[in-house]
Parts: structure tokens; C-alpha cells; sequence
């Protein structure tokens, strides 16, 4: 795919998520799918499918591709991995009520407040992205091509949108100096964190335990391809366990990065309480058993979770595809009055191998 070129429009009025605006403000002339790749150390094929995207909202030109506000074909977007395909045997009605269920699961209060908090951050993004092109310009005319020893000098003592412009430079020593330089703040920290991609340069910025705390920084570290490890796992640490869920299924964030957090996830889970892992589970409708690799549920979580009376369909689905899931808790599911109106989840749970056996024989 070659002779991708942007488009002269208002960006603003596009919804684009942050790894789709930072591809798009690299197409500064025609260009082709392999360097933009290698401008934003992303996969070719993922690349390709926001080229595809964009081509489709009108904000770029594709030679031999279809113009025009969303005419364009889009790549199909990719399965998500925690959720498995629907039991052959599962009655229609059975997955209709899940999905009611799931769509009325608990804390209200809590998933406003939650999609309040994303909306900000998401905000934060566009402005940020709108006023990037700005910053490339500046940064084109007077720092580009320049010697480090001149930028890093001016890194030092520059601001306003010189500053800004500053935190576009991929040299570690130049995102140093502008940490150093004592009008640099939040902001700027927020910036690098988005587009840098050495490791020196990102663990700059996390020696700054007030940056590292930021929402913004963390979620633009997060989707950082060069994220160190190191930093990820001072992240993750931080974070309650529901949180580090998030991040673990979260589309917008590298599969690489996602795959490292899996691993801090089942670490935390076998760490944690009984009430912590009770609540994760039921907080996330069970969804998270498919994750939890090689791990169990001790005796305390699962009395927690027996003494609950009741559970959405789609919790009952996640467990009774959880192979290490405690026969207690089957047999518990299996007596709840949603269960025994919907055969196919009876039967899914009936046919679990950990389903007692003189449960089993009721059913008969």
C-alpha cells in the first residue's frame, strides 16, 4: 500500500483513539504502510488496519482505495481473547438473558464514576493530538537536523510551545533535559510519555514518582510499544486488582504489554485476599477466569462466593468453563432458579468435571 497522504481536514471533528492520532500525525507526505511502521515501531499489519480506518473517515488518501467520509472498507476488528464462543447446546433464551444480565450488573454508581474518569483522560487525548501538529511544525523548522548538544541546550531553557516541541525529539539525552528544565511539568511529562520510544527516555520520566502517578501518563505509558518492564511492573503494583484487569484486556494497549500484565495479574490474584478475589470475579461477571491460567480459588474465596445468592447467566457460563472451578460453587450455581429455567447452562455446568457426583445423579 503506497502514496498514503493526509487529507485537508479538520481533525478535530474525528473520533480517534490515541494509537489512530499518532499514526496519523506521522503521514506528513505520501509514505507507505512499512514506514509508517517503522515511524511508529508498530506492527505492518496493525498499521494497516488504522490506514484502513482512517482511509474510511476521510482523514487520509489511499491510492487505490475508495475516498469519501466512511465509503471506505474497513478491517474487521479483532475477537476479544477473554470471552469464548457460546456453548453449542445453550438455549437462545440462555444468551439472551445474559446479555440482558450483563448489561445490568452491579455498581452503577461505580461504572459512572469509572466512564466519567475515561471520558477526561480520553479528552485530554484529543486536545493533545489537535495541537500536535502545531508542535511538529515548530519542531520542523528549528530543532530538526540540528546537532543533540543544540537541542539538549535548548531543552534546558526553552517553553511555551518551543518546550513542547522539544518533547517530539526521539534522542533520550534531549527527554533528560527538558526534565531537568524547571518550566517543564505535567504536561510535558504527559507528552514524552506518548511519544517517546527509547527506554532510557521513558525511565526518565518514571524517576519522577509524581509523573508515574498520573492517570494520563500511566494510560499513554501503557500504549507506549517501548514500554520497559520495569516500569510496567511499578504500574501494575500500584494498581487494585480489578484495575490491573483493565489494563490486561484493554484493545488500545500493545498485545505484547497486555501478555506481561496476565502474568502480574495471576501474580497479584494468588497474593490477594479472599474479598479480593471474590470481588474481582464478581466485578467482572467472571471473565476474568479465563486469565487466571493455573491458578484456584481457596476455601474462604469460594465460601464468599456460595453465600451469594444471586449471579448473572454469564457468570455461571465463565465458571462452568473454568476447569479448576471448586465443586462447591457448581453445585451452589446449579441450584440458583435462573439456572433451572435455562437447560443449556445446566447442562454446561452438569457436564463440568469437578460437578459432584451425587449432584450429578439428581439430574439423572
Amino acid at each position: 500500500m503506497k502514496n498514503i497522504r493526509p487529507k485537508s481536514i479538520d481533525f478535530r471533528g474525528l473520533k480517534l483513539s490515541p494509537e489512530e492520532g499518532f499514526v496519523l500525525s506521522r503521514i506528513d507526505g505520501p509514505t507507505s504502510v512499512k514506514e509508517l511502521a517503522n515511524l511508529t515501531s508498530l506492527d505492518e499489519a496493525r498499521v494497516a488496519e488504522i490506514v484502513g480506518k482512517l482511509a474510511g473517515d476521510g482523514a487520509i488518501e489511499v491510492d487505490g482505495a475508495p475516498s469519501g467520509g466512511g465509503g471506505g472498507a474497513r478491517p474487521p476488528e479483532p475477537s476479544r481473547p477473554e470471552v469464548e464462543a457460546e456453548e453449542a447446546d445453550a438455549s437462545d433464551d440462555a444468551r439472551d438473558e445474559a446479555d440482558a444480565a450483563e448489561r445490568d450488573a452491579a455498581a452503577p454508581e461505580v461504572d459512572a464514576e469509572e466512564a466519567a474518569s475515561d471520558a477526561d483522560l480520553d479528552a485530554q487525548d484529543e486536545a493533545f493530538i489537535t495541537n500536535e501538529r502545531m508542535y511538529r511544525e515548530v519542531y520542523a523548522k528549528k530543532y530538526k537536523g540540528e546537532a543533540v548538544d543544540f537541542r539538549v541546550s535548548a531543552a534546558l531553557k526553552e517553553d511555551g510551545a518551543d518546550l513542547m516541541a522539544l518533547c517530539l525529539d526521539p534522542d533520550p539525552q534531549v527527554v533528560h533535559a527538558i526534565l531537568q528544565n524547571p518550566k517543564a511539568g505535567l504536561e510535558h511529562a504527559r507528552a514524552l510519555a506518548f511519544h517517546h520510544r527509547t527506554h532510557m527516555g521513558l525511565e526518565h520520566i518514571a524517576k519522577r514518582s509524581d509523573y508515574l502517578a498520573d492517570a494520563l501518563v500511566q494510560r499513554r505509558l501503557l500504549r507506549n510499544p517501548q514500554l520497559p518492564d520495569a516500569i510496567l511492573r511499578r504500574i501494575s503494583g500500584r494498581k487494585v486488582l480489578i484495575e490491573v484487569f483493565k489494563i490486561a484486556v484493554d484493545r488500545e494497549i500493545p498485545e505484547r504489554t497486555r501478555v506481561k500484565v496476565r502474568v502480574e495479574l495471576r501474580k497479584k490474584f494468588m497474593l490477594a485476599t479472599a474479598d479480593e478475589r471474590a470481588a474481582l470475579l464478581v466485578k467482572t461477571e467472571g471473565r476474568v477466569l479465563i486469565l487466571l491460567v493455573d491458578c484456584s480459588l481457596d476455601a474462604r474465596t469460594t465460601m464468599i462466593l456460595v453465600g451469594r445468592n444471586t449471579y448473572t447467566l454469564l457468570f455461571v457460563q465463565n465458571v462452568a468453563r473454568w476447569s479448576p472451578a471448586p465443586p462447591k460453587l457448581l453445585a451452589h450455581l446449579l441450584k440458583m432458579p435462573t439456572v433451572r429455567r435455562n437447560p443449556g447452562v445446566r447442562k454446561m455446568l452438569l457436564r463440568h468435571p469437578n460437578m459432584p457426583s451425587e449432584v450429578k445423579k439428581l439430574f439423572v
